[in-house]
């Protein structure tokens, strides 16, 4: 349906520790609010996603989608099908979902997401991305899909690894504008099936990627929330 690349190198973005990723029953559930400019600014001339994983193996990601200076898309990359784009939303029709979140004495532009993945049957899942609508208050269901699986899929193999992260499709980045996370936190159902507690996302469950293609900190609190410029 789509034809843009994927996988791609990590401008920078957080990676869940090989324990982490595993430390879940029934069910693993992932929200941030993206740092979503529009545009992104500086050199960017191809694709560039702001994405992340809820651990699981076949889970969904809900990204914003930048394809170079034109107007940015929510979309939704799920792992467990063979037709793996689906939603796509531009941004001039997120109104109701865009917003502004301040960090470190700073407004930035932002898209707040949640995607999950839980165990609806005996080897039976479902995947889930929504959009917090900030006009009525509360979370918009925008994509679900149910399949076959089993608790291995999930939790082997490098898909599932990454928290959020800057996607680069490009050797090097200049002056784009601030991008990054904000408020990264996870929650996860046992074996039982029952959910525990939101939590930030922590250092010691995470770690820092970067494959130096120009982008530069500036801040991260680890490591639930950074920005980046380059």
């Amino acid at each position: 349906m789509y034809r843009q690349p994927t996988p791609g190198g990590v401008g920078y973005g957080l990676f869940y520790t090989p324990a982490f990723k595993t430390a879940w029953g029934r069910g693993t559930s992932f929200s941030c609010d993206y740092v979503c400019p529009s545009p992104p600014g500086g050199n960017v001339n191809t694709w560039l996603y702001l994405t992340a994983t809820n651990r699981a193996g076949l889970g969904v990601e809900a990204l914003v989608a930048y394809n170079g200076q034109g107007t940015p898309q929510f979309m939704v990359f799920d792992w467990a099908r063979t037709d793996h784009w689906q939603t796509n939303i531009p941004f001039t029709s997120l109104g109701n979902y865009l917003t502004t979140t301040s960090a470190h004495g700073y407004p930035y532009p932002t898209l707040p997401v949640w995607n999950s993945t839980w165990m609806i049957g005996q080897d039976q899942y479902r995947n889930q991305a929504l959009l917090y609508n900030h006009v009525r208050g509360g979370w918009d269901l925008v994509y679900q899909y149910d399949y076959s699986a089993t608790d291995a899929q999930q939790k082997s193999g490098w898909i599932g690894s990454w928290s959020p992260i800057v996607e680069t499709f490009q050797s090097v980045y200049v002056n784009t504008n601030p991008m990054g996370a904000l408020t990264t936190q996870l929650i996860s159902a046992d074996n039982n099936g029952l959910w525990g507690n939101w939590a930030l996302l922590a250092a010691p469950d995470s770690y820092v990627r970067t494959d130096n293609v120009g982008f530069h900190l500036v801040f991260l609190d680890p490591n639930y929330a950074f920005i980046v410029t380059s």
